[in-house]
């Protein structure tokens, strides 16, 4: 039996004693319970997304200018990764032959150059 079960019973076993203030307090302790149940819920969600941000952080690598992901060969928006800790893989949308490339994040917009001469050719199947 579920504590909001037992609530629910000393709540009616209150409203059969015909108590108006103890069935007023038994109403409040039964809304204060659903409170509680409802923010643990929120608090075992919460924990979950943190425990997944720490799994990523040990697995995400910097390599300039992205994010990679241990075998993962496509790269991660740096914007959404370092404010948000969302990992958002950014798509191509165009190379040319010398080997410049530019790559846009389908969640914040931004765009990026690589095969420049600060940020060289990705020509490599990833980080690792």
């Amino acid at each position: 039996m579920s504590i909001l079960d037992s609530a629910k019973e000393i709540a009616s076993a209150i409203q059969e004693i015909n108590n108006p203030d103890l069935n007023k307090r038994a109403v409040a302790l039964h809304s204060d319970i659903v409170g509680l149940i409802e923010e643990n819920i929120q608090l075992r969600d919460e924990n979950q997304k943190l425990k997944e941000i720490i799994r990523l952080k040990g697995v995400m690598k910097f390599q300039e200018p992205f994010w990679y992901q241990t075998g993962d060969e496509t790269p991660y928006c740096p914007g959404c990764w370092e404010s948000n800790a969302q990992p958002v893989h950014v798509i191509v949308e165009w190379q040319d032959d010398a080997g410049k490339s530019s790559w846009r994040c389908p969640v914040c917009k931004r765009q990026f150059m690589t095969g420049g001469e600060r940020y060289p050719s990705l020509g490599r199947s990833g980080p690792y």
